[in-house]
């Protein structure tokens, strides 16, 4: 039964400590309660767990400017972080979740700061007619966590400068480039800041769920906890992966999200396959990873197999 609500802020905008807390709620939320996390990051590009990192980002741009590069638990796409964007996170045991409850909070929170956002797609929610926050989602056993942005001033240069954006994606949105597709809060409410935003959120998770919403100190955690998870997030393997050259590069984009296929062939038959892909649904790319081993692929059907398999397995995951 669902009967305390907690809010923790970071004071922090390293990204791997913002990471590690993530992760450290994710592994401690009962079921009994539900967490609002808020966090920002310095200049940093955060990719989605089956991402190609070279692909999705300007690296050298990047760590040029002391910029950091983080891979996240969940699927989805590339998303860029300044001071000018606010992030949440939703953790809550699975008896507990509700996305649609989740994403009413922010709903809830954009109209009483004079917003009319939509929710759109997938994972998006819009303002005329334009992406301001972007989600994803992760579960690990009974435990569930539905994070994202919201822009309010971020740079949009620098988030064109260091986005590498696939162009099968830009033509499904029907846009030529992603500042195109975003929006800033403060184009509309030129005096809004990032205070008032955090207030409003608080306010309504408090208002969606019922429930008077008390504060979690950041000293809670477990510090040594904290410091082994900022290792993991940190680590240039799970950041960077590890890069191979492949003789054979396919890209579709589906419904779902885009894929990218890099594989080797040895007598028409895969061999060393990668799957790199935006799709929000990680446990059916890594399912799919360990089947292509050993299928035979051609350049007029991979298209097909993919998309057929994914169904499959979409099918079979909870």
């Amino acid at each position: 039964m669902l009967n305390e609500a907690f809010v923790i802020v970071s004071s922090s905008r390293a990204p791997f400590h913002n990471q590690a807390l993530e992760e450290f709620l994710l592994d401690h939320v009962t079921d009994h309660d539900v967490i609002l996390y808020l966090w920002q990051n310095e200049r940093t590009v955060v990719i989605g767990k089956n991402q190609n990192a070279f692909n999705e980002c300007d690296i050298e741009t990047l760590e040029k400017d002391s910029g950091h590069l983080a891979r996240r638990l969940s699927g989805g796409g590339a998303v860029y972080h300044d001071g000018g964007n606010l992030n949440f996170t939703f953790l809550a045991h699975k008896r507990n979740y509700d996305v649609v409850k989740q994403t009413e909070v922010i709903l809830q929170a954009m109209k009483c700061l004079g917003f009319s956002a939509e929710r759109n797609g997938r994972n998006d929610l819009l303002i005329e007619g334009r992406k301001f926050s972007g989600h994803a989602y992760c579960k690990r056993g009974n435990r569930c966590m539905h994070h994202g942005t919201l822009m309010l001033d971020v740079n949009e240069n620098d988030l064109s400068r260091y986005l590498h954006v696939s162009m099968l994606k830009l033509q499904d949105k029907g846009v030529d480039s992603v500042r195109s597709r975003v929006i800033n809060l403060r184009e509309i409410r030129k005096d809004l800041t990032v205070e008032e935003v955090k207030d409003s959120l608080i306010e309504a998770f408090g208002s969606v769920y019922g429930l008077p919403v008390k504060e979690m100190k950041e000293s809670e955690p477990d510090p040594r906890e904290i410091a082994s998870l900022e290792k993991k997030f940190a680590d240039d393997v799970w950041r960077y992966g590890i890069r191979q050259e492949h003789a054979y590069k396919k890209e579709a984009r589906f419904p779902w999200g885009t894929v990218q296929l890099h594989y080797d062939l040895q007598n028409d038959v895969v061999i060393h396959p990668e799957i790199y892909t935006d799709s929000l649904d990680t446990e059916s790319i890594e399912a799919l990873l360990q089947r292509m081993p050993g299928n035979r692929i051609t350049d007029l059907v991979w298209e097909d197999q993919i998309q057929k398999d994914i169904i499959s397995l979409l099918s079979e995951v909870e």
